[in-house]
């Protein structure tokens, strides 16, 4: 099965591809997605026909495309507003536990050190 008859080839032109100068240089044309979407189903006549070249197209094209998924959704996703809090590791979690321990029980001693009014 070809994973590029599950999309649409218009969603492959918003693809950015990184040196296209270079591929216009070797081929003497630019290198369009929608074009190759085009070519693999008119050869395996409408993802019919198993053909492994075109198998192989289709994965480097549907590669691409997972890619420019992944760095869109990273662009769109926007960090929550507030503090950031890292995470900590259990020894550094057992230290502050430790250290909040030590301070209630100074402020409980106050406490009972400080003369009750009446």
């Amino acid at each position: 099965m070809y994973r590029l008859q599950e999309i649409k080839p218009g969603v492959l032109r918003d693809i950015i591809i990184k040196g296209q100068k270079e591929i216009m240089l070797q081929t003497g044309s630019p290198l369009i997605l929608e074009d190759g979407y085009i070519l693999i189903k008119k050869q395996t006549q409408d993802f019919t026909i198993d053909d492994p070249m075109a198998k192989k197209a289709d994965r480097l094209l549907f590669e691409l495309l997972e890619k420019h998924r992944k760095m869109t959704n990273q662009k769109t996703v926007k960090p929550a507003k507030g503090k950031e809090v890292p995470l900590l590791s259990k020894e550094a979690i057992r230290i502050r536990e430790n250290e909040r321990l030590r301070i209630v029980k100074l402020l409980k001693l106050k406490l009972t050190l400080i003369p009750k009014s009446a």
